[in-house]
C-alpha cells in the first residue's frame, strides 16, 4: 500500500483506542497503538497485491508518474494536517518503509529486512488471492481504502471531541 494508507491507518488506530480508552495516558497509548501501527503495515503491504504496486519505479510510464504523483501530494496533505498531533504514530505505522528504502536501502545501499516478512505474510494469508500490482485499474481499490480510512478518522475524531 502506499503513504497515505499507512498514515491513515495508524492514525485510525490510535483514534479507536482513545475511543475506547479515553482517558489512557500517553505512554500507554504509545506501548499500545504503537506495534498495532507497525504490525498494520506488514498486513497492508501484504495485501497490496490487490493494488496498482508495481515492485519497481517506472519514471517513463505516464500512468505510473501521475499516479505516484497524486499519491505523495495526498501524502504531504495528510502530513500537513495531522503530522503534528500524531507524528509517532505516523512514524510507527511507516517504520518498516523508513527502515527498508530509507535507511538500509538509499543510504547503506543494503536490502530490505522489513519487507521480506510482509512477502512471507502475503504467502500465508493471500496465496490464493490474484495478483493485480500491475493492472492500472486498480489505483481505485487504494482510492477508496483511503477515502473509508479518512471517513472512519474524521467520525472518531468527532465523536471522541464530543
Amino acid at each position: 500500500m502506499q503513504a497515505p494508507t499507512h498514515i491513515l491507518t495508524g492514525i485510525l488506530l490510535l483514534e479507536i483506542f482513545r475511543a475506547i480508552f479515553p482517558t489512557a495516558a500517553l505512554w500507554i497509548q504509545i506501548v499500545v497503538v504503537l506495534p498495532l501501527a507497525v504490525a498494520s503495515h506488514f498486513l497492508l503491504d501484504a495485501s497490496s497485491i490487490i493494488t496498482y504496486h508495481p515492485p519497481k519505479a517506472d519514471w517513463k510510464d505516464w500512468f505510473w508518474v501521475s499516479y505516484h504523483s497524486v499519491i505523495y501530494i495526498g501524502a504531504i496533505v495528510i502530513l500537513v494536517f495531522y503530522l503534528v498531533d500524531y507524528w509517532w504514530v505516523i512514524i510507527a505505522a511507516n517504520l518498516p518503509d523508513i527502515v527498508d528504502w530509507l535507511i538500509l536501502r538509499a543510504i547503506f545501499k543494503k536490502k530490505p529486512v522489513c519487507h521480506p516478512v510482509a512477502d512471507k505474510i502475503r504467502n500465508f494469508l493471500f496465496r490464493k488471492t490474484p495478483n493485480w500490482n500491475h493492472k492500472r485499474w486498480t489505483i481505485i481499490f487504494e482510492f477508496v481504502i483511503v477515502g473509508v480510512l479518512l471517513t472512519s478518522v474524521l467520525l472518531l475524531q468527532k465523536i471522541v471531541s464530543v
